[in-house]
C-alpha cells in the first residue's frame, strides 16, 4: 500500500510544480488546481509550499495550522513519512526545488499529503471481499466433497442391498452395474459365493456318494452267516477295509475342494523338512535322499492340511513309484508360486500322464493303493486355480510342476 501511496502523491507534487511560476522572487500557483480535492475543503487532499520554514502558499482544501517549520527535505530528493494528527492517519510526500534570484538560491518545498482513510477503506472492502470469496470457496467446497462422497459411496450402499438379498436368499450372485473401481470386489465376492455353493454342493454330492458306495458291502455283510465266524471272517474282513477305502476316499474327495481363501500361505522350508522326516521313516528300506532348492522364506498360497495332502501325496508318490535323489525346487513372484518335484525313476509315458489324474487309475496296479493320491493333488490345484504339468525331469525320471496363484 505504501508503494501506492507514495506515487500518488509523486504525481500530485509533479502537478504542483508544473502549474507553479518564479517571478520577482515570488512564487506564485493557480487559485484553481487541476486536482479538484485541492479546491475542495477538507477533502482529505492537501498541499502548501514553504520556504526557510514558512509557508508561502496553501491549497483552498487546507485550512488548518501547518507546522511547516518543522519540514525537511534536502534539494532534488524525495522525502516520504506519515504521521497522526487527531487520531488520524496521514501520508505526506516533500520535494525541495531551488530558484535562484539575484545570484540567491531560494529553497522551495513542495509539500503534499493525504488522509490514509480511502486507502484504508479499499482495503477493508478488499478484505471483506476476500473473506466473502474465501467463505464461499469453502462453503462450496463442503458441499462438493459431501456431494462426491455421496455419489461414490451409493455404489457400496446398492452392494450392500445386494448382499443382504444373497443373506436372505433372494438372489444367487452380485449382478449390478458397479463403477470400474467396485468391480474387483464384486468380482471377488462372487467368486467367494461361487466357491461357497460348490462347498455346499461337493459336501452334498460326497454325503451321497458316499452313502451309495456303502449300501454294497453292507448288504454284503448282512448276507453273511454270522454262526460260521470262521467261514464268514475272512469276507468281512475284506468289506471292512472296502469300507475304510470309501470313507478315506470320500473324506479326501470333500477335504480337497476347500481351500482357505483367506489364507496367508503356509511356511514351505518347515513344511517340506518335516514331510521328508516322515517319509525317510516310512520308505527306511529305500533310504530315499532328497534335495531341496528352497528360498528362505517362501510360503506355498494355500491352506496348511491342502497344502501336506498336495506335497505329501507328490512326495509319496516319487518315493514309491520314482529313485533318489528326489529333488524338490520353489519360486515365486508377485503373481504365481511355482514348485518342482523330480525324482530318478523311469518316469511316465506321454499317453499316461493324464490317465493317472483319474480316481482309481494306478500306473502300477501291483503296487499298494487306491490310485486316489494324485487325484487329490489335481483337485486342490484346480481348487485354488491353479495348474498340474507332468514331464520328464531332467534326470530322466517323473517330473511334476505345480503352479498356484498368489
Amino acid at each position: 500500500m505504501h508503494d501506492r501511496v507514495r506515487e500518488q502523491l509523486k504525481l500530485h507534487v509533479y502537478s504542483l510544480m508544473s502549474t507553479a511560476e518564479f517571478k520577482n522572487g515570488t512564487l506564485n500557483l493557480p487559485d484553481m488546481l487541476a486536482e479538484p480535492r485541492f479546491n475542495q475543503l477538507q477533502s482529505g487532499l492537501f498541499s502548501a509550499v514553504v520556504s526557510a520554514g514558512k509557508e508561502v502558499w496553501r491549497s483552498p482544501s487546507y485550512m488548518g495550522k501547518g507546522k511547516f517549520s518543522q519540514l525537511h527535505s534536502a534539494p532534488g530528493v524525495w522525502t516520504f513519512d506519515e504521521f497522526t494528527e487527531d487520531n488520524e492517519r496521514f501520508y505526506r510526500m516533500m520535494f525541495t526545488v531551488i530558484w535562484e534570484h539575484r545570484k540567491k538560491e531560494l529553497p522551495f518545498t513542495f509539500v503534499v499529503w493525504e488522509t490514509g482513510e480511502p486507502y484504508e477503506a479499499q482495503i477493508r472492502g478488499f478484505e471483506t471481499t476476500l473473506w466473502s470469496w474465501l467463505g464461499g470457496l469453502i462453503v462450496s467446497s463442503v458441499v462438493i466433497t459431501f456431494l462426491l462422497l455421496y455419489w461414490g459411496f451409493r455404489p457400496f450402499s446398492a452392494l450392500a442391498a445386494e448382499v443382504k438379498a444373497i443373506e436372505n436368499s433372494e438372489r444367487d450372485a452380485i449382478d449390478g452395474r458397479y463403477p470400474a473401481e467396485v468391480v474387483p470386489v464384486v468380482i471377488n465376492l462372487n467368486r467367494l459365493l461361487g466357491h461357497e455353493r460348490t462347498l455346499r454342493e461337493r459336501y452334498k454330492n460326497s454325503l451321497g456318494d458316499l452313502a451309495h458306495s456303502l449300501k454294497t458291502p453292507l448288504a454284503v455283510m448282512r448276507g453273511l452267516d454270522l454262526a460260521d465266524l470262521e467261514k464268514s471272517a475272512p469276507l468281512m474282513q475284506q468289506q471292512i477295509s472296502r469300507m475304510d477305502e470309501i470313507v478315506s476316499y470320500q473324506l479326501k474327495r470333500a477335504l480337497s475342494t476347500a481351500p482357505a481363501l483367506a489364507s496367508q500361505g503356509v511356511p514351505l522350508q518347515e513344511l517340506v523338512q518335516k514331510l521328508i522326516a516322515v517319509l525317510q521313516k516310512v520308505y527306511a528300506d529305500k533310504a530315499p535322499q532328497f534335495e531341496t532348492n528352497l528360498a528362505e522364506g517362501i510360503r506355498i498360497p494355500c491352506d496348511e492340511g491342502d497344502a501336506f495332502e498336495l506335497l505329501g501325496n507328490l512326495l509319496d508318490n516319487a518315493c514309491k513309484h520314482g529313485s533318489s535323489p528326489i529333488r524338490i525346487s520353489a519360486s515365486n513372484d508377485e503373481r504365481l508360486f511355482r514348485i518342482t518335484i523330480e525324482d530318478s525313476g523311469s518316469g511316465i509315458a506321454p499317453e499316461d500322464r493324464q490317465a493317472i489324474l483319474l480316481r482309481g487309475v494306478r500306473r502300477d496296479e501291483q503296487a499298494p493303493g487306491q490310485g486316489i493320491g494324485l487325484a487329490v493333488v489335481a483337485d486342490i490345484v484346480s481348487a485354488y486355480g491353479g495348474e498340474l504339468e507332468i514331464d520328464q525331469s531332467t534326470q530322466g525320471g517323473a517330473c511334476f510342476r505345480i503352479r498356484l496363484p498368489r
